[in-house]
């Protein structure tokens, strides 16, 4: 898990990372540097204080790992913390600057996945899952580990940010896929709509790739069962049979079931019978 996070306070040595290459550690340090200069500019703070609030911050963890990183005065510290790191990643996911962001950090999201079109609640609900995420990153390497050190150079609050950054790829295709697959299930029996959102999972002749989906297009007009169809939709879209089971309001095994009868009914071409059952 050393490599999902940020280096010790910009400055672990690459040996700590496994497959970690000699220069990595330095570009690591470069983007903390950068991003504690954005985040105190963006701030109104100015850099000379830098010494004073690096101090400031290893004395507020010498206090916390005495009560260890538990208690009344921790949890007020990481509200304080991820208060301020929601109110510096939300204005990044509006403009879009989060993306950016990720990609500087090494963890670019899929060009095929960036969206600047979500709604607000959309963009809140993804903000507080990458915070919460980010959370755990940070007490668990930054503090716990001692990841942070004030030599490093990056404050605490810039540690925690660089942290959210990190974890956000993972929550926003989380989103993603969620999103993606409701919007298919909600669109309603539009195979068409249906095969033009199912990913490319490998390169096929044209041609085969056109006969390939003239017969997934065949299956699912013979699916009646409003369920399966979208059981089959939220499959193709990356999710499990439990999760599938969840959005169509049905018990894994339920599903499961269904799944089964519309196979065999495809298999043995009397779908109306099997499949809508």
């Amino acid at each position: 898990m050393a490599d999902e996070v940020a280096d010790r306070g910009g400055r672990q040595p690459a040996s700590a990372v496994p497959g970690a290459q000699p220069g990595d550690a330095v570009d690591r340090g470069l983007r903390l540097a950068a991003l504690e200069s954005d985040l105190v500019r963006a701030g109104g703070g100015s850099p000379h204080g830098r010494e004073a609030r690096l101090a400031a911050d290893a004395q507020v963890v010498r206090h916390l790992r005495l009560a260890g990183f538990r208690g009344d005065q921790y949890q007020r510290y990481m509200e304080q913390v991820m208060t301020y790191g929601w109110n510096v990643l939300a204005p990044w996911c509006k403009s879009g600057e989060i993306f950016s962001r990720a990609r500087a950090f090494g963890r670019p999201v899929p060009q095929a996945a960036i969206t600047h079109t979500w709604e607000e609640e959309d963009r809140q609900e993804v903000t507080t899952e990458t915070v919460i995420a980010g959370e755990r990153l940070f007490r668990n390497h930054a503090l716990v580990n001692g990841v942070w050190t004030p030599e490093g150079g990056a404050s605490l609050t810039t540690y925690f940010v660089g942290a959210c950054i990190l974890a956000f790829k993972g929550e926003y295709l989380r989103w993603f896929r969620h999103h993606k697959a409701l919007h298919l299930h909600l669109a309603g029996d539009d195979a068409a709509q249906v095969l033009a959102a199912l990913p490319d999972q490998r390169a096929v002749d044209p041609l085969e790739a056109v006969v390939l989906n003239s017969r997934v297009a065949e299956a699912l007009s013979r699916i009646t069962d409003p369920k399966v169809r979208a059981g089959v939709i939220l499959r193709a879209a990356g999710f499990s049979q439990s999760e599938a089971a969840d959005c169509v309001d049905l018990s894994t095994k339920a599903l499961e079931s269904r799944l089964g009868r519309a196979r065999a009914g495809l298999r043995g071409g009397s779908a109306s019978e099997s499949v809508s059952k």
